[in-house]
């Protein structure tokens, strides 16, 4: 069936991962420095040494269970450090074991993500403009789907002066196990948990908010899971879902891709590519 939709992710995807990753960096050990003290900054690098080195068995956890390696983006390995380092040096209120302490890490380390998301300069790909011009001619349609902001990323997306506006679905929450409101199109046939050869952990499939934003991305085009391809620099949190469900996935490389990530790209198949960013124009 031909592709007739190209959903795109943001962060990673369309943007230069090791510029804005500097940056962001740098912006949230500040953040840190500011909330706990300039003494806090030594044990934050060492917490990201240790995040990096545990991954992809440590990884992203929301309260629903791991849902992509640790060391995935700097954002993702950012958040864990922090949480490590409040555990590590038992911080008052934010390193205990307990549900309470964990949530209030997340709410601490989900404003400091705001503090030093905002401040990020932009930086895209240096193909990222020609690749959605070009994305705009070949595909009836093209949309956005992104963790970040709506409106943050419509704005940075200005900058790239395309020939016309990206739709650009934002908060997507991909990282939230949970089930989704929208039914039909598949994610009936997606099981909760999925065991994927080079992993311990298990992959969870149904993110429900995922597939709802997903599902609104259809039934506004009027096209189907099997006539989409979705590309993607998390394999985990950005293409197994839609892969399941029969879309087309491209995999934007990062700089090192885990044996398990490469198995569930095997799984999909004739479906699935990987390379660079323009790769996805030849992968449809």
């Amino acid at each position: 069936m031909a592709v007739r939709l190209i959903v795109f992710d943001f962060d990673g995807t369309l943007t230069d991962i090791a510029d804005e990753g500097a940056q962001f960096e740098a912006a949230y050990e500040a953040a840190v420095a500011g909330l706990l003290g300039r003494d806090r900054v030594a044990p934050f690098r060492d917490a990201l040494v240790r995040v990096r080195a545990g991954a992809p068995e440590l990884g992203w956890d929301m309260g629903g269970g791991i849902t992509a390696p640790g060391d995935a983006d700097p954002y993702i390995s950012a958040s864990l450090a922090f949480a490590e380092l409040c555990r590590a040096e038992k911080l008052p209120l934010l390193g205990g074991d307990d549900a309470k302490a964990a949530a209030l890490r997340g709410e601490v380390s989900g404003q400091l993500y705001q503090l030093a998301y905002g401040a990020l300069r932009p930086a895209f790909r240096p193909d990222a403009a020609a690749v959605l011009t070009a994305a705009l001619v070949r595909f009836e349609h093209v949309r956005i789907v992104t963790n970040s902001s709506t409106d943050k990323v419509a704005k940075k997306l200005r900058e790239l002066a395309l020939p016309r506006p990206l739709g650009v679905a934002g908060n997507a929450r991909k990282f939230e196990v949970c089930e989704p409101t929208a039914r039909g199109l598949g994610i009936g046939g997606v099981g909760p948990v999925w065991q994927v050869g080079g992993l311990h952990r298990p992959v969870l499939p149904r993110r429900g908010r995922y597939f709802d934003v997903l599902a609104e991305v259809w039934a506004d085009t009027g096209t189907t899971p099997a006539q989409t391809l979705v590309v993607g620099d998390i394999v985990e949190l950005d293409l197994v879902l839609p892969g399941l469900l029969g879309a087309h996935v491209h995999y934007v490389e990062r700089a090192h891709t885990h044996a398990y990530e490469a198995e569930i790209l095997r799984t999909f198949g004739n479906r699935a590519t990987r390379g660079g960013l323009a790769g996805a124009l030849g992968g449809a």
